[in-house]
C-alpha cells in the first residue's frame, strides 16, 4: 500500500513532465502568451497560436485538429475530432505511456487526458501529491491518427478516441479537490441551464504543463461530454 502511493505521487507530480522536456522548442516559439482571442467557441479548433487564452504557456504541440485551452473560469462548449491515443490504466500510467513513447519516438503532445474517480476523502488529501484523484486511466495523444496503429503493446492500448463535443471549464494554478469539485459544480449547473443536452459519458481532466511551468500558471481543462437529449435513446 505504501509502494502504492508512493509510485502514485511521484507519477502526477511528473505528469505532463517526461516527454515535454524533449519538446522544448515548441514552448521556445511561443513562450511569451500572445494575449489574443480566448476561445469562445468550437470556431476556434485549428490550435494556432493566437488562440490561446491569456496566461497560457504551450510546452507542445496540440494534436492535429484539438482546440486549444478556453478562457480561465468560464464554461464553454468545445468540439474534438476523432483522434488516436496511447493510453494505461492506474496510477502508474505515465511511466507506461511514456516509456511507449520514447520506444516509438512518438512527440509528446498537450493535454494528457485523464479519465479519473475521485477520492471519498477527497478534501483531507494533499493537493501537492494530487492524492484526492484516482487516474482510472491516463491517455497520450498522437500528432495525427496515422502516425501508429491500433493494437495492444503490453499494458499499453492504442485506440482511437471518437469525435466527441463537451462542456468544458479551464482552471488555472495548482489543481486541488475544492478547484476540481468547484469546476465540476458550474459544469452540473450549466447542464441544468440547458434543457437540450445530456451527459455522454464520465468527467475527465485535460492536463497541459509540467512542473517546469509555476504552479499558478499551469492550466487544466475539465470536462463532461455532452449529447442532444433527443438523441437518448431512453427518451
Amino acid at each position: 500500500m505504501q509502494q502504492t502511493r508512493w509510485i502514485c505521487r511521484i507519477v502526477l507530480a511528473m505528469v505532463l513532465l517526461g516527454g515535454w522536456t524533449a519538446c522544448r522548442r515548441h514552448a521556445a516559439v511561443a513562450a511569451e502568451p500572445s494575449g489574443g482571442d480566448a476561445v469562445q467557441s468550437d470556431s476556434n479548433n485549428a490550435g494556432e497560436a493566437s488562440t490561446y487564452p491569456p496566461g497560457f504557456i504551450p510546452e507542445a504541440p496540440l494534436p492535429e485538429g484539438f482546440p486549444p485551452p478556453s478562457e480561465v473560469g468560464r464554461v464553454v462548449e468545445k468540439s474534438y475530432p476523432l483522434c488516436r491515443t496511447y493510453s494505461a490504466p492506474g496510477n502508474n500510467a505515465f511511466m507506461r505511456c511514456f516509456a511507449y513513447l520514447s520506444k516509438q519516438r512518438h512527440e509528446m503532445t498537450i493535454p494528457v487526458i485523464l479519465d479519473y474517480r475521485p477520492k471519498p476523502d477527497a478534501r483531507e488529501a494533499q493537493p501537492a501529491n494530487m492524492d484526492f484523484m484516482d487516474v482510472a486511466r491516463m491517455h497520450f495523444i498522437l500528432e495525427e491518427p496515422s502516425l501508429d496503429e491500433p493494437k495492444e503493446d503490453g499494458p499499453v492500448t492504442v485506440a482511437d478516441m471518437p469525435r466527441m463535443r463537451v462542456l468544458s471549464i479551464a482552471i488555472q494554478g495548482a489543481m486541488s479537490a475544492e478547484k476540481l469539485g468547484e469546476a465540476e459544480r458550474k459544469l452540473e449547473a450549466e447542464m441544468a441551464r440547458r434543457k437540450n443536452i445530456t451527459a455522454a459519458g464520465p468527467k475527465r481532466v485535460l492536463g497541459y504543463n509540467s512542473p517546469m511551468v509555476p504552479r499558478d500558471k499551469a492550466f487544466w481543462e475539465i470536462q463532461v461530454p455532452i449529447r442532444e437529449r433527443s438523441s437518448d435513446p431512453a427518451k
